[in-house]
């Protein structure tokens, strides 16, 4: 949207002050990014992306939403990728905001999501995975919102073992789905593509409970991150609002409700002007104390929200540089250099200006963070989608960008150049459900140093994020050096209990190129 001359001047200082803080810190190792497949990656007008294994390969392939030209699935082939969304069924051509993986049906292939403006007046689709082809089964769950569409998220927010959907709306209140299909039936192997179990009728339904959950916020939401904050065994949401409008943080009462408790927190940014608003929030362990932290990008100063461990957060915002005004749209955590502590990358936009920069604040610890963007990832237009996953499997995180300019906008896949043996330093951990198929939305990944106890972080797996997008990417550790072995602990929340499943001693070169899978029950 455009920019007043207030909110200008703000986007005039990151680009001053990216000159004095983009210096790496003294001792820092490089950063560097290769284009992959430029060609294949080259087409203007991208929004949203995310990542998913949809082919049960053990590789994970790549959704970008577009505007107003065919969307995209890019089957990662060994690390090359091949545009087949027309084959597989999902080439829309209308504008998309919104694309979000979740195993809804729990029959072991994730199913997306995709949401639209208004303006198209599109319904939204749910593409059910029906052995890698793709079926929409919207109309007939009664999910298929008509509305501008923004975040949706896949997430099991009343432990019942499916997956529910949430899905914000920035024209009208937002709407909470709670999924009725009998477990029993939903663990079943799929009949073909005839949307029935195994040996049955259709077995999922979908109840559309936003009254009573008390979610239907009737602001104008962009992004949406569901953790549980308060560590009381059921997941919490945070809703960024737009145009002005303050935030939530709707605490779960685990009996179905939620209760908006960022006033009393202080996290609802009351009296900002119409020109600015939260815009994405992104959710890790920024300081590995073993809680979950929560950066709200923004369209003003972004945010650090540090957790305390006891139900409150503090502002730990560095004004200089993770709380300058970069009018951000979204942004996203991974620990590109394997030092220990996870990175953030900031994406930014301004209507009508081609070239904005988006920002790499590299981790230093203490809360010290310090620009270090390579200049090649500075030539893309306005930046909206972002999305780290290692594509192939040598480690470290590539970074997938998507920019919606339609004239020079790009959605590039940049590699990670980190040297070979710092690459190898990591382990990847997906949780799943007790069948061990599907992959946990809102599960908490925790390393430990087994030989001597330090902790060496905590993962979200995702449950909203980037802009307006959710994956079923794994939880990316990067190991400091010396570390030879870890204790893994996958806590699994659901129904008012934190359940955790420990695997210890891993030895993580024995999971190159793999991922260690942790199943729900253990």
């Amino acid at each position: 949207m455009p920019r007043s001359a207030h909110g200008l001047r703000g986007f005039l200082f990151p680009l001053l002050c990216a000159m004095a803080c983009g210096t790496p810190a003294p001792g820092a190792a490089p950063v560097a990014f290769d284009r992959v497949q430029p060609e294949l990656f080259g087409t203007p007008g991208a929004q949203t992306n995310s990542w998913a294994d949809y082919d049960g390969d053990g590789d994970l392939d790549l959704f970008v939403g577009m505007r107003y030209t065919p969307n995209r699935l890019y089957r990662n082939e060994g690390g090359h990728f091949v545009d087949v969304a027309s084959e597989v069924g999902l080439a829309d051509v209308e504008d998309t905001r919104a694309g979000a993986w979740g195993d809804y049906d729990g029959d072991g292939d994730p199913d997306l999501y995709v949401g639209y403006p208004v303006a198209e007046g599109t319904p939204n689709r749910l593409y059910r995975n029906d052995a890698g082809r793709f079926v929409d089964v919207a109309a007939g769950l009664g999910v298929d919102l008509v509305g501008t569409s923004r975040q949706p998220s896949w997430i099991d927010y009343d432990g019942d073992g499916d997956l529910d959907l949430f899905v914000a709306l920035r024209d009208q209140p937002n709407r909470m789905f709670r999924n009725d299909g009998a477990p029993g039936e939903s663990r079943a192997p799929r009949d073909g593509a005839s949307g029935s179990a195994a040996g049955g009728g259709p077995a999922w339904t979908f109840t559309d409970v936003t009254a009573e959950s008390g979610l239907g916020d009737p602001r104008r939401t962009v992004g949406v991150a569901w953790f549980d904050y308060d560590r009381d065994g059921d997941l919490d949401v945070h809703v960024s609002n737009q145009n002005g409008d303050e935030d939530a943080l709707y605490r779960n009462e685990g009996d179905g409700t939620f209760v908006d408790v960022a006033p009393a927190l202080g996290m609802n940014h009351p009296g900002r002007g119409a020109e600015y608003g939260s815009v994405a929030a992104a959710v890790t362990d920024f300081d590995n104390d073993g809680d979950l932290d929560l950066f709200v990008a923004t369209y003003g100063p972004d945010i650090l929200w540090s957790n305390n461990g006891d139900g409150t957060f503090t502002d730990v915002t560095d004004p200089a540089t993770l709380g300058v005004d970069y009018h951000s749209t979204s942004a996203v955590w991974g620990d590109v250099d394997h030092n220990g502590l996870p990175d953030l990358v900031v994406t930014s936009y301004l209507s009508g200006i081609a070239a904005v920069e988006d920002h790499l604040f590299m981790n230093a610890g203490g809360g010290r963070f310090h620009n270090a963007l390579p200049a090649n990832l500075l030539e893309h237009g306005p930046s909206h989608g972002v999305a780290w996953a290692d594509y192939d499997r040598d480690g470290d995180l590539d970074l997938s960008i998507a920019n919606n300019d339609e004239a020079g906008g790009t959605h590039h896949l940049y590699r990670n150049l980190l040297a070979p043996g710092a690459a190898a330093r990591s382990l990847q951990v997906a949780a799943v459900d007790a069948t061990g198929r599907s992959v946990v939305p809102g599960a908490e990944v925790r390393l430990l140093d087994h030989d001597t106890g330090a902790p060496l972080g905590t993962r979200l797996i995702d449950t909203g994020g980037g802009y307006c997008s959710q994956g079923t990417a794994p939880a990316h550790f990067g190991l400091p050096a010396g570390v030879e072995r870890v204790d893994v602990r996958v806590t699994f929340i659901a129904g008012g209990e934190r359940s955790t499943v420990v695997r210890e001693g891993i030895l993580p070169a024995d999971y190159d190129g793999r991922w260690l899978t942790v199943p729900q029950g253990g």
